[in-house]
């Protein structure tokens, strides 16, 4: 049944759920979008640390082979997770910035309802640079790890 097609009690009640399926989705995405970025930042820190702890152990900067560069790539990844947090920090202003902006105007009758919720729509897609730094701060790490195994594993050998 099209929204047009509906009555009053059935249309409230759609719109209810529209409204309440939205906000569950929205918290979950909030809820895993945070857990990534504290799962990044422990991984890189902690690693970080270790790596500065092994080298401060050892008296050296170089205790095994490839520690500087495992060191760099876990304070890459800490710089990825800072910079992740200041694109979602605008990324968020922008889109609260120009939905208060176009409720004003709809509230000034400059805009129709639809024209409001086109607008947001036009703002609220996919936004590629958040991921691009999640996913540079997660290879990051990797790459530390697999600087570390295969250092490991020489010093083995």
């Amino acid at each position: 049944m099209k929204l047009s097609e509906t009555t009053g009690d059935q249309r409230k009640t759609h719109l209810e759920y529209v409204d309440n399926r939205w906000k569950q989705l929205h918290e979950m995405s909030n809820e895993r979008t945070e857990k990534a970025w504290s799962y990044l930042m422990l991984t890189n820190s902690g690693s970080a640390v270790a790596v500065l702890s092994f080298m401060g152990a050892n008296k050296t900067l170089t205790p095994i082979p490839g520690a500087p560069l495992m060191l760099l790539c876990f304070l890459v990844g800490l710089v990825l997770v800072g910079l992740g947090h200041a694109v979602g920090y605008y990324r968020s202003y922008g889109l609260f910035s120009k939905w208060r902006e176009n409720v004003g105007e709809y509230f000034e009758d400059k805009i129709t309802w639809h024209e409001l919720l086109e607008r947001d729509r036009q703002r609220s897609g996919y936004f590629i640079w958040a991921d691009v730094v999640a996913w540079g701060s997660f290879l990051s790490f990797l790459s530390g790890l697999g600087i570390g195994i295969s250092s490991a594993m020489k010093l083995a050998n």
